[in-house]
């Protein structure tokens, strides 16, 4: 890179340890430092954010009609960025600001929710079909009661290629560390028997099991330290009892994924003709989450579907890892 395409202030978001180096006079300038040393050291050019969004909307038409499912305090696309988008929440943006208001989050990056999700299908809430060139969830499918019935309806809303870009946890790097991964049977369970929200299974396994790492419900493959639990067994039996004994929606982590499991997960979902979505476009886990894109319609998946032998081979040893 020349200096001509260097922006300085990117680099400098990306890199405060420069930033701060540059205002002491350590350095004349960002470029300064990226070409004396950050370019040998692989400095980032952008922030992690910047990254991260780049990575989600990489296969995304930026002039298409979109939708964001879930975005809550933190859009990926957000309409103040020119976003042709339509946002779909469980709260309004007043309840979502409401709702946030004594988080350590910004409330006023909350936009105007389109659909407000009350229990019904998208194809029901949104009114029409083959409407979306792009939809976007992040941290999404792993709380869904029945994912297989959210891809087929994000199946439909999406038009023939349109592409649905999930942001996803790495069961290995966050609170479902000490549950198992899930296998293809268990979605398909939920499916035939219509879920509608998590079973009382589910809740007990997510509450009794929930880890922390050096007291962080998140973390990365370079973390150490000591291994924790989240909740007491007394609290993990109260929600459990509270989800038999009333209808009360209790939001869990009804599934958990490695990029490996999830890859196969997919691939058993087309044998068996349930979806028709195939993995167009994969980014491997940073931090605590992956990145896979999915494209509506048959494409070229080459080697993102790999035989199943294979698969089941990284899975166990990622697990191991």
């Amino acid at each position: 890179m020349d200096i001509n395409k260097f922006d300085e202030q990117k680099y400098l978001k990306a890199n405060p340890d420069v930033d701060l180096a540059v205002k002491n006079g350590s350095f004349k300038s960002g470029w300064d430092h990226y070409d004396k040393y950050g370019r040998g050291e692989g400095r980032s050019l952008v922030s992690a954010l910047e990254n991260r969004r780049k990575k989600v909307l990489s296969e995304v038409d930026p002039l298409g009609l979109g939708l964001e499912i879930g975005p809550s305090h933190n859009p990926i696309a957000p309409k103040c960025d020119g976003f042709n988008v339509k946002i779909l929440d469980h709260l309004d943006q007043h309840g979502l600001r409401e709702k946030y208001s004594k988080h350590n989050v910004d409330i006023e990056k909350i936009e105007e929710v389109d659909y407000v999700w009350s229990g019904e299908s998208l194809e029901e809430l949104v009114g029409k079909v083959e409407v979306f060139d792009w939809i976007i969830a992040s941290h999404v499918i792993e709380h869904v009661p029945d994912l297989i019935k959210f891809i087929q309806q994000c199946e439909k809303l999406l038009k023939l290629g349109g592409k649905l870009s999930l942001v996803i946890p790495d069961k290995r790097y966050c609170f479902d560390y000490f549950n198992p991964t899930t296998l293809t049977g268990e979605l398909l369970d939920a499916y035939l028997q219509n879920h509608i929200k998590p079973s009382p299974g589910k809740i007990f396994d997510h509450f009794i099991n929930a880890a922390t790492c050096s007291g962080q419900i998140a973390w990365d493959k370079d973390s150490s330290g000591s291994m924790g639990l989240l909740h007491t067994a007394s609290q993990a039996k109260e929600l459990y009892e509270r989800s038999i004994n009333s209808n009360e929606y209790i939001d869990v982590h009804s599934w958990r994924f490695t990029p490996e499991s999830f890859r196969l997960i997919i691939s058993d979902l087309r044998l068996l003709k349930l979806i028709n979505f195939s993995i167009l476009k994969e980014y491997e886990t940073v931090g605590c989450e992956f990145y896979v894109t999915l494209s509506n319609g048959l494409v070229n998946s080459g080697n993102l579907l790999n035989n199943r032998i294979v698969l089941l081979g990284a899975i166990k040893q990622g697990l191991s890892e």
